[in-house]
């Protein structure tokens, strides 16, 4: 009944699957999907740090690269708040710190290839460089913020 529910009810699978755990009816459980779902659990924690990351990235890569003026502080603010998001979840979860290098790494093509479009959209003449200018501890340094682009200081 309870992998019947999982189908058809995923809510009321999670509140069946709570009350039996809890009165300890291991027998009734539903395993296979619980154990699932927690694996899903750990999974969309990392996919949420990945995703931080990329949009860290993304920010730097303007706020470095573009010659637009009027945006910076808005990048700078989301630079900001999505580092006090990764780094909230970092402090939740310690063991995602062991991850961050992973998935900085799959953060980075992310990112180049969504700042390049940004920066194409715009009419904007930048290059994003091949290679991530940024070591992961620059990334999640709340101080570390990029030199500007020089057109943008004229």
């Amino acid at each position: 009944m309870t992998a019947q529910t999982y189908e058809t009810d995923f809510l009321n699978w999670t509140q069946e699957q709570s009350a039996l755990l809890r009165a300890r009816h291991w027998d009734a459980l539903d395993l296979e999907h619980i154990a699932e779902e927690i694996e899903d659990m750990g999974r969309e924690q990392k996919l949420a740090l990945q995703s931080l990351l990329r949009q860290i990235l993304l920010h730097l890569l303007k706020l470095a690269l573009s010659p637009a003026c009027a945006p910076r502080a808005k990048w700078t603010e989301e630079i900001i708040e999505f580092r006090d998001q990764a780094q909230t979840r970092i402090d939740a979860t310690p063991s995602l710190k062991h991850h961050a290098p992973e998935l900085f790494a799959k953060a980075w093509p992310q990112a180049r290839r969504a700042a390049q479009k940004s920066f194409e959209l715009y009419h904007e003449q930048v290059q994003v460089p091949a290679v991530c200018p940024y070591s992961i501890d620059q990334v999640l340094d709340p101080d570390y913020f990029p030199e500007s682009s020089p057109a943008s200081d004229q």
